[in-house]
């Protein structure tokens, strides 16, 4: 087999496309993402929730160091740290998605 022959051959495996027909799209979210309002709002939704993952981070790590150390009062209140940073991360997990259900309603 040739060179010439191989590279046919990888061109016609190749040339099957699993993606012919898929259009991206923004869902629920495409109608408000295209004001600047909706953009305004998503970048807000964005940034808030890069915010509460790395406290989620910081309060776990200050979580595990409290414990390592046997420090009471400073694990009281890494619990609650952590806890707070949990609740957060997970409304704003959860935001979108009730957005589209009720958009979906």
């Amino acid at each position: 087999m040739t060179l010439y022959h191989l590279h046919l051959a990888a061109t016609e495996t190749l040339a099957f496309n699993p993606f012919d027909g898929v259009n991206p799209s923004w869902g629920p979210f495409d109608n408000i993402l295209k004001t600047k309002v909706g953009m305004f709002l998503g970048l807000a939704w964005a940034i808030g929730f890069v915010y509460t993952a790395y406290n989620l981070v910081v309060s776990v790590a200050r979580l595990s160091q409290a414990k390592k150390g046997g420090y009471g009062d400073s694990l009281d209140e890494a619990k609650a740290d952590t806890l707070k940073a949990a609740a957060a991360t997970i409304g704003l997990t959860a935001l979108p998605v009730i957005y589209g259900v009720l958009v979906a309603a």
